[in-house]
């Protein structure tokens, strides 16, 4: 079999199972064959080895059966930056990039900042924004040991020493009062939620993903604490959910934060709210 039929026959079994079956189809074959996808497209003809169409096989079948294309590569780009990934954390998404983007564009002149990432998975807020800004402290938290693991790592992959790290249940470990930022992507999905049992989130941590009966409950705690620990002038960001923009914004307003900045992602859904401490 090769490239150009291993595509065709890949695409067709996964018609079913994936929404997005001929790019599954690729980032799979790119991995067993230790190429990019340029590769595919320059040389459809070349024939697979008996090794590696039955790997690219068996990865197939996993994804049939619903494993994430990142929990099969073991790896997730996010940011331009490369992101080891594996089933103790979430898997990194788009719509994430919209906090980095933000604080990226508000705070660019700023020369030195402190910055908290709360719950912070594979450490991809904090790891793209300490590489972009290696003059910042980065300090990111997470309750789970493993996901703490797997950031170090990352942050050594991609080369960003300005990031340590803290193991906290939010902020029961966290002694600074002198963040300019804070930022989370916490939990945010009401726990009978049918999306829960949909898609790639079967694969991941319901920790990271439900938040008591409306979705609110660690958003509302990270909003109750985060003034006792940010300067004067500092700033909340949070991503919430699709549905979450007015209680977000009354949580925030609720808790003293002003000039409150609610950000769209590329769908047109408000996912970001951001909030100034006075």
């Amino acid at each position: 079999m090769n490239i150009k039929q291993a595509l065709q026959h890949a695409s067709k079994q996964l018609a079913d199972s994936s929404p997005s079956a001929m790019l599954d189809s690729q980032v799979l074959l790119t991995h067993v064959l230790q190429c990019n996808s340029a590769h595919l497209v320059a040389w459809p003809e070349k024939t697979l080895s008996e090794t590696q169409l039955a790997d690219y096989l068996e990865l197939l079948e996993r994804r049939q059966q619903g494993v994430p294309v990142a929990h099969l590569t073991g790896s997730r780009e996010f940011w331009s930056l490369n992101f080891s990934v594996d089933n103790s954390t979430l898997i990194p998404r788009p719509e994430t990039e919209i906090l980095v983007e933000f604080i990226l564009e508000k705070f660019d002149e700023v020369d030195r900042l402190k910055l908290l990432d709360m719950g912070t998975g594979t450490g991809a807020i904090a790891i793209s924004i300490a590489k972009q800004r290696p003059d910042w402290e980065v300090i990111a938290s997470d309750i789970s040991e493993q996901a703490l693991a797997l950031a170090t790592i990352n942050s050594s992959d991609n080369q960003t020493a300005n990031v340590s790290f803290v193991q906290s249940n939010w902020f029961e470990a966290i002694d600074h009062d002198d963040f300019n930022i804070i930022v989370s992507n916490p939990p945010y999905i009401a726990k009978d939620d049918p999306h829960l049992s949909q898609g790639d989130v079967r694969f991941e941590p319901q920790s990271a993903l439900n938040s008591g009966e409306t979705g609110m409950d660690d958003i509302e705690h990270i909003c109750s604490q985060a003034n006792n620990h940010l300067l004067k002038n500092g700033w909340l960001i949070i991503e919430h959910g699709y549905n979450q923009k007015q209680q977000v914004s009354e949580c925030f307003t609720r808790n003293g934060f002003k000039k409150i900045i609610q950000r769209q992602d590329l769908s047109g859904h408000y996912r970001m709210t951001a909030g100034k401490k006075l």
